[in-house]
């Protein structure tokens, strides 16, 4: 791969959200905008938090699941129902700082392409911010990676 650098292949129009933006809404943001990571910045716009996919779907969507039968093309639940009515109602009101991951993993504009690949294979990410001076200025996704080996091998 040539040296190219974050900045020049990161997106510079994403999605953020706050730190006190309801569960409800990052999910509504997450479908509407086909996105798997939302950046979380405080009132200054400096990044303190990010929110993907992954925290909704493994972390923190844990409801009690109800058991039920199949009977006769009928699904009868004899526990549980309940218990998963407010497990979903409680997720639901929950907010991005109590969802959020803290501890970012962050590149800097000027950062290898390279060395972000290389990170986000070795810790299992599909986006990383690119922030300058605490501030998102972009995001690097795998597919902006794709991208980039498409463009530089894909058409000899």
């Amino acid at each position: 791969m040539a040296q190219h650098i974050a900045s020049e292949i990161m997106e510079k129009a994403f999605v953020t959200a706050g730190p006190d933006t309801s569960v409800f809404e990052l999910v509504n943001l997450f479908v509407k905008n086909k996105v798997t990571a939302i950046p979380i910045i405080n009132d200054d716009q400096e990044l303190v938090g990010i929110v993907t996919d992954a925290d909704l779907l493994y972390k923190k969507v844990k409801p009690h699941v109800p058991h039920y039968v199949n009977l006769l093309g009928a699904s009868i639940y004899y526990s549980g129902i309940s218990a998963y009515n407010r497990g979903f109602k409680k997720l639901m009101a929950g907010t991005a700082k109590e969802l959020m991951t803290k501890d970012v993993i962050i590149a800097a504009p000027d950062a290898p392409v390279e060395q972000i690949a290389g990170v986000m294979v070795a810790e299992h990410l599909k986006v990383i911010p690119i922030v300058d001076n605490k501030h998102v200025v972009g995001i690097v996704t795998r597919g902006n990676i794709l991208d980039e080996l498409y463009q530089e091998y894909g058409e000899s």
